[in-house]
């Protein structure tokens, strides 16, 4: 039980450090777009502020949505069948944008910028399919091919 948690728990710190990556280098390709010069001190800078700033509220966001998700995969392959890695990385593509879209739907509002395009939510989905990924890899059970 204490190996999940720690292999959940890096999961959802991976999972945040990407998409506050991804999400910050968005918005700013938006902001150089307007003929703005962005150097790459400036990028840097940025992101860390980007990743100290929101990741808090990230991690606890991905935690959750990653929770949900991880539990529908397990119960799916349960009663489904098929590969248990393909289960969880589809339900880390599918985990933090449904939660996206849950609260535009109910709150009206995005909560991150790089979430209002098609591309940004695309992105999002890659970094969480990433961490469907790395949590199926540091959960399988050495020969078992069984996830934790």
């Amino acid at each position: 039980m204490l190996k999940t948690t720690i292999h959940f728990l890096a999961t959802i710190v991976i999972t945040t450090v990407l998409i506050s990556i991804v999400s910050s280098q968005l918005v700013l390709a938006d902001i150089q777009s307007f003929g703005l010069d962005i150097s790459n001190l400036n990028r840097l800078e940025v992101t860390a502020k980007d990743i100290i700033g929101i990741g808090p509220i990230l991690l606890l966001m991905i935690g959750l949505s990653f929770l949900v998700a991880f539990i529908i995969a397990r119960y799916s392959f349960r009663f489904f069948g098929g590969n248990k890695k393909v289960w969880t990385i589809t339900a880390g593509l599918f985990s933090f944008p449904v939660t996206l879209y849950l609260i535009k739907y109910f709150m009206g509002v995005t909560i991150l910028a790089s979430a209002r395009t098609t591309v940004g939510m695309l992105f999002i989905a890659c970094c969480c399919a990433i961490g469907g990924w790395i949590y199926s890899i540091l959960s399988t059970k050495p020969g078992d091919n069984t996830i934790a």
